[in-house]
């Protein structure tokens, strides 16, 4: 494996940024190469000393790049036949709460069970008649996929009382740190080992928004401009960026500012705009960071490379590693995402259900990140875990008796 720096001459052409001596061989890169550009800007002095938020950060990114998925689970109850299931997408066009859903749909059919995809339209109001719709129809349980417990509350207590479970796939409880309620799911996927915090929004805090910051202070070797686009009507996107802003702030040669939008911007096409209006606002910014892959590829990456078209020097960051910017890392468009496995977290769910079903307690599944930039991409069109989760899906079957 390459450095977390990397070989690709393109991206640091695009930031005008290189790295110092130092930090290339913290990193293990010994060839020395500086920018491209001959912009100081990038570098941290002359000496070739590297900050210390600079080497930790080049660390941080060098063992998350290595892939932090754990162990699979080895044993589990049989397959509970017979369930009518629905799961339910924040919304089809995003590929963070789509792919895990289908994913869900195909693995529960394995399982003999009676399964309903249910595009969520990215609107609490749909959220909630959905939930509603499946209890009236006598679902034995929803999966919530990008829908958080606060947004769905009266719909989730409705459901439960008329005998349907829920469950929370990549989906956040009402005991979460910005609802601050009860817990109400009936279960959910653990996000880290037995004795550890496994909730969604820890997993959020702790690995993914701080994957982004330590990727952007490593590539820019602490000379970051962040122009970050923040949305805070989802629990998930909030997480990300209050962990992104948390980790930045550590780095004191960094800046950045702020543009918010709203989930609706994303499936109204307005977010393009806000995007490029922050641009043009800030030229001296070299990083545009995304919280969500989707918001890339639903005019984020337009607005990016609208502004590199005029010689503009610009890292774009992301968060899911969703096939459809894989493409856009590769050829530059997108800069970096944390890469998170997606169809696997649909398979997991669908056994964590089965196990509630059966009466048993929740299992690690051992769903870790895989952060991805141009010299660090999967072999493939998508990415669904590394080499410790391989053949995941054929050890859910042992399991679940249907291999």
């Amino acid at each position: 494996m390459t450095s977390v720096l990397g070989t690709g001459a393109r991206t640091r052409r695009a930031l005008g940024v290189g790295v110092t001596v130092a930090a290339l061989a913290f990193a293990g890169c010994g060839s020395g190469e500086s920018s491209d550009s001959g912009d100081s800007s990038g570098a941290s002095g002359a000496s070739g000393e590297t900050s210390a938020i600079v080497r930790e950060a080049i660390a941080n990114t060098e063992r998350n790049m290595a892939g932090t998925d754990r162990e699979l689970p080895r044993e589990g109850p049989r397959a509970v036949r017979g369930k009518t299931v629905w799961a339910i997408a924040c919304s089809a066009q995003g590929a963070g709460c789509a792919l895990p859903a289908r994913a869900e749909v195909e693995a529960g059919r394995l399982l003999g069970w009676n399964m309903k995809f249910v595009d969520g339209k990215q609107d609490p109001t749909v959220y909630n008649a959905q939930i509603r719709a499946a209890a009236a129809a006598g679902a034995d349980a929803v999966i919530l996929n990008g829908i958080d417990c606060a947004q769905t509350k009266g719909a989730i207590v409705a459901a439960q009382r008329a005998g349907t479970r829920v469950y929370g796939a990549g989906a956040h409880d009402c005991d979460d740190q910005f609802a601050g309620e009860e817990p109400l799911f009936d279960g959910r996927i653990r996000w880290a080992p037995e004795g550890e915090p496994d909730d969604y929004g820890t997993f959020q805090r702790e690995i993914v928004g701080k994957a982004i910051a330590d990727w952007v202070i490593a590539r820019t070797d602490g000379k970051a401009k962040v122009i970050e686009l923040r949305e805070d009507d989802s629990a998930v996107t909030r997480h990300v960026g209050l962990s992104f802003r948390e980790r930045l702030a550590e780095c004191d040669s960094c800046e950045h500012w702020e543009t918010e939008y709203t989930g609706m911007d994303l499936v109204t096409g307005k977010l393009q705009g806000k995007a490029s209006a922050a641009l043009q606002q800030r030229p001296q910014a070299n990083v545009l960071m995304s919280p969500l892959d989707a918001a890339i590829a639903l005019g984020v990456g337009a607005a990016a490379e609208q502004a590199r078209l005029g010689g503009r020097e610009l890292l774009l960051t992301g968060n899911e590693g969703n096939p459809s910017n894989i493409p856009l890392i590769r050829r530059g468009t997108q800069s970096f995402a944390v890469g998170r496995a997606m169809t696997w977290t649909g398979w997991a769910a669908i056994d964590g259900l089965n196990r509630l079903f059966a009466g048993e307690e929740q299992v690690d599944p051992g769903i870790g990140i895989q952060p991805m930039d141009e010299d660090h991409l999967p072999p493939g069109d998508m990415y669904d875990g590394n080499a410790r989760s391989a053949g995941y899906q054929d050890n859910y079957k042992r399991i679940w008796g249907i291999g």
